[in-house]
């Protein structure tokens, strides 16, 4: 852990993934440099993907 510098590994476990994974709303937010209300209004949704047209 302390090589890491990461206090939430678990000796327990096989692999570990980054704590703050940024949600999809988060990255377009950060790409497109827009508002969140923007960005809201423009996500689109089929079946189980999220897209801006």
């Amino acid at each position: 852990m302390a090589l890491l510098r990461c206090l939430k590994i678990q000796a327990n476990r096989a692999y570990s993934r980054p704590v703050n994974v940024p949600t999809f709303l988060k990255k377009l937010i950060n790409i497109t440099g827009m508002s969140e209300q923007w960005v809201v209004a423009r996500i689109k949704q089929n079946g189980d993907k999220k897209y801006i047209p």
